[in-house]
């Protein structure tokens, strides 16, 4: 979904500034902290919040662990943080799907709005197409042509993710024919582009930018506003011919409902400081994503409205929402 600036502006002052107004801090951490990523290791969330629980570690001086809880959605791993104590010591890492999720299925073990608090808006990064070099495309256009004689196959993370929206929004733009061949993870769905298993896939920024730069596939476009800061040889898909294809990642950070607003407020300025801090937006630069800064209020608004915006756009391609059906267990 076009990622609405508007809530960038201020927020530092209208987001953060009423945590500044705290008369006493909490003591906080006083012991490890967890932080549940509900994707593999090497997804774009992963990387982003490893990056954000390595620098929180150092402002804490206590330990912050990062568990992997991937499946064959992400709401397995929102749920067990749902449900955890509400302490403060479990938080959530995660990305728009926290949004796409609860726009698209019905019946989720957990209510989104209320389950959840809101902590704070991290970065967003925009996706970027890229080919298997094998197919010879190297403009949109030409991908577009190499699907009129036989329909190709496009990776992705599951029909029920952004990726998967943001490819459908492609192919209603461009007329292109394609057919989603879903892979598990960046990593397999890297792979099956480059062997030619599937023709191309859109790929978050950072799971992309080492096989670009390798020239193991080729970048076709990426879907920000402007060209990205670690791609900036690729067009954006405006400039490709596709002006009306935007799109971002977005990654945040969420705790349990119940914990104390105290605790809330310190954890958004702890993690405003940590995005000042020039090793960390030189670790998030690299991996193509920006700083978003927005506090508890302002980034709830956020996922409010991109919650919205993603039943809208189920809607708009002909999606039907689903009944979330949880895993079997082992």
């Amino acid at each position: 979904m076009k990622f609405r600036s508007m809530w960038f502006l201020g927020a530092a002052a209208v987001g953060l500034l009423g945590c500044a107004g705290m008369q006493e801090a909490p003591k906080y951490p006083t012991q490890p902290v967890t932080v549940v990523i509900p994707y593999p290791p090497g997804n774009a969330a992963d990387l982003v919040g490893r990056a954000m629980a390595e620098k929180l570690a150092q402002l804490w001086a206590q330990p912050v662990n990062v568990v992997n809880r991937p499946g064959p959605t992400t709401v397995p791993g929102a749920d067990s943080v749902a449900k955890a104590k509400a302490d403060g010591l479990t938080l959530l890492v995660h990305s728009i799907s926290f949004a796409t999720d609860a726009g698209l299925f019905t019946q989720l073990p957990y209510d989104a709005q209320k389950d959840f608090i809101a902590i704070a808006g991290i970065a967003k990064q925009p996706f970027v197409l890229v080919t298997t070099p094998a197919l010879g495309a190297t403009k949109v256009n030409e991908l577009v042509e190499k699907a009129k004689g036989t329909p190709l196959k496009y990776a992705s993370l599951g029909p029920t993710t952004q990726i998967t929206f943001v490819t459908e929004q492609f192919k209603k733009l461009t007329g292109m024919a394609a057919t989603n061949a879903p892979q598990r993870s960046a990593a397999e769905a890297n792979a099956a582009v480059m062997k030619g298993d599937a023709a191309f896939w859109f790929a978050p920024v950072a799971a992309a930018v080492p096989l670009i730069r390798d020239a193991k596939v080729t970048a076709l476009g990426v879907t920000g506003d402007a060209r990205s800061a670690a791609l900036p040889q690729v067009p954006t898909m405006a400039e490709a011919g596709v002006p009306k294809l935007v799109s971002h990642a977005w990654f945040g950070l969420w705790a349990p409902t119940g914990v104390p607003k105290a605790v809330v407020d310190r954890i958004a300025l702890d993690v405003d400081r940590a995005l000042q801090a020039p090793d960390l937006l030189d670790k998030l630069n690299k991996l193509g994503a920006a700083p978003m800064r927005l506090g508890p209020a302002p980034f709830a608004a956020f996922v409010r409205s991109e919650t919205d915006a993603s039943r809208s756009l189920v809607g708009d391609l002909g999606i039907k929402p689903q009944v979330y059906t949880p895993p079997a267990k082992p």
